[in-house]
This record gives structure tokens, C-alpha cells and sequence, in this order.
């Protein structure tokens, strides 16, 4: 349970009550976490969570070597590249050939400038069929 007050000070933890000073000067109060970084790295419970971390370790150096070359400012195309390789590590993919992957996936695109002054990858742009195709066929009268 969060509760609010009016009285501003630095954090503090007693009697496993943590008190928590806010931007608006008011404080937060709420229970002390059991969990410690000790526990998150040993702990049997938590191994898948140290093996995506792991995965996480290798795969954000290998995006960011392709996204640097990249002329694309929106980390956005950078989280995707880094999903990606991820999910090459999981399968079990070894590291040059994750980062060839993501050259040819990610490699120098075509830009679009729109006004509002975003740049857009071209390969980002979905192209929406304005009649949908029919399935039967018209039959004339004449």
C-alpha cells in the first residue's frame, strides 16, 4: 500500500518501512523489498531471467555496431534490431552471423522525410490495397 504525505526528506528504510521523498514534495510509503541482487543472480527461480540478461549482454553491442551505421535517428528501428538478434541467440545462432543477418535485414535504406521532420526507413512503409481482391466472378446479362 502507497500512502501519501506532505513532509520532505531523503529516503530511509525502518523497521522494513521504506519512506520515499517525491518531485512534488510529497513522500511515498510503502513496504521493504525482500528481494535482493544476491538472491536475482543465485536463485534457481530466477535462471531464465539471468539467461535473457545474458542474451541481453551479447545482442545490444551487436545492434548498435549495425545501427551506427545506420542514418536513422529513432531507437525505435535500434529496440527492433535488438529483438531480433535476441531471438537469433535463443536459437542458438553464433555472433558474426547474427550481425550478417542484421546488415542485410537493417543494411543502408531508403529515407522518407515527412513534414512534421521524422525520417522513416522505406521498408517501414505498409501499402494498403484500397479494393480488396474478390473471390468470385461477375456474370454479364448480355
Amino acid at each position: 500500500m502507497i500512502i501519501h504525505g506532505e513532509r520532505p526528506f531523503r529516503q530511509r528504510t525502518k523497521q522494513g518501512l521504506t519512506i520515499a521523498p517525491m518531485k512534488s514534495g510529497r513522500f511515498m510509503l510503502r513496504v521493504k523489498s525482500s528481494l535482493t541482487a544476491k538472491r536475482v543472480k543465485k536463485d534457481p527461480a530466477f535462471k531464465s531471467l539471468m539467461e535473457d540478461a545474458g542474451r541481453m549482454k551479447i545482442a545490444s553491442p551487436l545492434a548498435s555496431r549495425v545501427y551506427r551505421e545506420l542514418a536513422i535517428g529513432d531507437v525505435r528501428v535500434y529496440r527492433q534490431m535488438v529483438g531480433r538478434a535476441k531471438g537469433l541467440l535463443k536459437e542458438g545462432m553464433a555472433e558474426p552471423k547474427i550481425e550478417i543477418i542484421l546488415r542485410k535485414e537493417y543494411g543502408p535504406v531508403e529515407m522518407v522525410f515527412i513534414s512534421t521532420g521524422i525520417i522513416y526507413p522505406v521498408r517501414d512503409v505498409r501499402v494498403i490495397s484500397l479494393y480488396p481482391p474478390f473471390s468470385y466472378a461477375y456474370i454479364s446479362s448480355a
